[in-house]
């Protein structure tokens, strides 16, 4: 940590004097994804930036794992999230790079590389989040709300380490697409080696009608003048020891035991819709996962769906604040569509002060959340959190 710090320090007072310098083609730094520094003749660059999350939450902050988790009555003050982003390319633009380090969890989060110098034809290799559901590619810094919904935890399919061919395919009007085929160990983030013969395999198609493809962040800040609609399914199946997926790496569901090698086989399908336009934001996502337990012999089937709408009422109120926007999200999952009584429901509204973009905002808000997956039978509970979101450079 202690040569984190010295390192941003020392970029801190050597960008100033630079930027105080007049610009030549070998070496100059400007400001925009944090800082970038340019390298001979602009053939090379380097990014680099810090974002933090700095929360309070009660009576708790995440979603509930288990039926005592809705006897919490803290309060919670805290680093949601710190990160470190260097990224850029090498040699030409099209030789891009990216690296992410987590500081809170001293955890490796994406380290890539990409080959990207035709728009149909792309290559990436590395560790990165599974190009699977809008909500969980969309960046922590770049959502609308102040997190991600009750079903990204069920749902997910995070990081992986794998390789993956994509891009857009344009025939013109309608005939816009966007497709990524992936291969990964599925063995979750850090899982360099698969655990059988059976390795990870998604592929995801979109639609945009539009002609544009919609960018992966939340709200409509840039206020498309045009509908902007992006339509997709995805698919994903894999065989190995864990049922769910998340920054930590492989885990399980509630109700599932810790797995062998090749226990559990998981394929899961999701469609998806999102639009911008006028201030106007939407997002949606339907689930489908099924998981067969080959040592025990018992399958699982999961259904859930999320929708989020947010909205900058300045635009039909003059009076109302600029920067304030006003979003809405419902979210629920059946956790076996074999068991009655087993659906979980999420609640929330929320807001967004945009001081600066997603560069530095701040967000409040309030959930109601219903469980019935657990003992006893019906659980709910409020929770109101309240997050400020800064990027460093």
């Amino acid at each position: 940590m202690k040569k984190i710090a010295i390192l941003f320090i020392g970029l801190i007072f050597f960008s100033s004097h630079i930027f105080s310098q007049e610009k030549n083609k070998d070496f100059y730094i400007t400001k925009g994804k944090g800082y970038e520094f340019h390298f001979f003749d602009n053939n090379y660059l380097l990014q680099i930036d810090f974002r933090g999350q700095f929360r309070a939450s009660y009576p708790y902050d995440n979603f509930p794992d288990e039926s005592s988790d809705f006897n919490d009555e803290d309060t919670n003050l805290g680093i949601s999230r710190a990160r470190i982003k260097i990224g850029g390319y090498v040699y030409r633009p099209f030789y891009t790079f990216y690296f992410e380090q987590d500081i809170k969890g001293a955890n490796l989060l994406d380290f890539r590389a990409q080959i990207e110098k035709l728009p149909y034809l792309k290559l990436r290799v590395g560790q990165w989040k599974v190009r699977y559901s809008r909500e969980r590619v969309i960046s922590s810094g770049k959502q609308q709300g102040l997190d991600r919904s009750m079903i990204n935890r069920i749902f997910t399919v995070d990081r992986q380490q794998g390789i993956s061919i994509y891009g857009n395919l344009n025939g013109g009007k309608l005939a816009n697409f966007n497709y990524w085929l992936s291969a990964f160990t599925g063995t979750g983030r850090g899982g360099g080696s698969n655990d059988d013969e059976n390795l990870m395999y998604m592929l995801r198609l979109q639609w945009n009608p539009n002609e544009e493809v919609l960018a992966f962040s939340g709200s409509d800040l840039k206020y498309h003048e045009k509908f902007t609609f992006s339509l997709a399914i995805a698919g994903v199946t894999n065989t190995s020891p864990y049922t769910s997926f998340s920054t930590s790496g492989g885990g399980q569901l509630a109700g599932f035991e810790p797995g062998f090698e090749g226990q559990y086989k998981i394929n899961q399908f999701m469609f998806e819709t999102a639009f911008k336009f006028k201030g106007f934001s939407w997002q949606q996502e339907l689930h489908y996962k099924n998981i067969d337990d080959t040592i025990n012999v018992k399958q699982t089937t999961l259904i859930g769906n999320y929708f989020q709408l947010g909205y900058f009422f300045h635009h039909i109120l003059p009076k109302f604040p600029k920067h304030l926007e006003i979003f809405a999200r419902q979210s629920f999952y059946d956790a076996n569509i074999d068991l009655p009584d087993n659906n979980n429901y999420e609640y929330t509204i929320g807001c967004n002060w945009f001081f600066k973009g997603h560069k530095n905002k701040l967000t409040f808000d309030y959930s109601y959340i219903e469980y019935h997956e657990f003992e006893p039978i019906f659980n709910s509970g409020n929770r109101f959190r309240l997050q400020w979101d800064i990027s460093i450079f």
